[in-house]
């Protein structure tokens, strides 16, 4: 697995069409709380995280459950907040279930690439 994280806007999916060759049919966009494991990229993780949490479901058991569908993946997902606290109670809940699953995949994954703007910083290449 390859995580590709980093502020919204910075180049992520670009970065990663550009480095594995990916074509635009081969990319899954987040966009509900269910997970398309038939595409290479899953990209904005952090909105599945947003509605799973919406109907008080925890996104961290569904990326367990499921990580021999993650393993040849390559997973797209920004930063939420940059170490800002939201002010309301479901953006804080959205900010923490995105760190915790990140730290997930950030075990699981052989690659951890952040992106700052447009700039590709190897966190972890085993």
């Amino acid at each position: 697995m390859i995580l590709v994280f980093g502020g919204a806007y910075n180049g992520k999916l670009e970065y990663a069409k550009a480095k594995y060759n990916i074509k635009d049919e081969e990319i899954f966009f987040c966009n509900e709380k269910e997970l398309n494991y038939s595409k290479k990229i899953i990209c904005g993780l952090h909105k599945f995280i947003y509605e799973l949490g919406k109907y008080g479901e925890n996104p961290l058991d569904i990326l367990k459950e499921n990580i021999k569908e993650l393993e040849d993946k390559i997973i797209i997902c920004d930063e939420i907040s940059s170490g800002i606290v939201p002010l309301e109670k479901s953006n804080r809940i959205w900010r923490e279930d995105t760190g915790r699953c990140l730290q997930y995949l950030t075990k699981n994954s052989c690659t951890v690439v952040r992106i700052f703007c447009g700039l590709e910083m190897v966190l972890k290449d085993v």
